[in-house]
């Protein structure tokens, strides 16, 4: 899809389908168990997988519209650390509650399409502006009395 404010042509769009599930949810893959390492009150966390099957779209248009799409593997991994800022929020109205440490966050990722395959830079060479790990109640989940 070219998008003239912007100045490019999308090639590639991974995901794993818009309607792979009955109840509506999109865009969404259950991820072992093990590929998620959480220490939300130090800042600290890992979310890595390796080779997860979705599919190549590509474009945003042509998944949304229900095209078939290539066979394609994603890998990433995202690394949360340090304590910059802690967040304490509580809205009862709204029914919600957070705590929150704010830090940094580095990723590297990987994919391959067909007979394309594409890699970021190492994870070492990135950096974030914005990185926040916690823990939250709300719904059901939200104590009200």
């Amino acid at each position: 899809m070219y998008d003239p404010s912007l100045g490019f042509q999308q090639v590639n769009d991974f995901n794993p389908g818009i309607n792979p599930y009955p109840d509506g949810l999109f865009w969404t893959l259950q991820i072992p168990d093990d590929s998620v390492s959480v220490h939300p009150g130090e800042g600290g966390a890992i979310y890595k997988v390796s080779n997860l099957q979705v599919r190549d779209f590509g474009d945003i248009g042509s998944a949304f519209n229900g095209a078939p799409g290539v066979p394609a593997t994603v890998s990433f991994e995202v690394r949360w650390s340090g304590v910059e800022q802690r967040l304490h929020i509580t809205d009862r109205a709204a029914g919600f509650a957070g705590q929150f440490v704010r830090g940094g966050a580095q990723m590297s990722w990987s994919a391959v399409s067909g007979d394309y395959s594409y890699q970021s830079d190492a994870l070492e060479t990135s950096s974030s502006d914005f990185a926040e790990t916690g823990t939250e109640r709300n719904g059901v989940f939200f104590p009200r009395s």
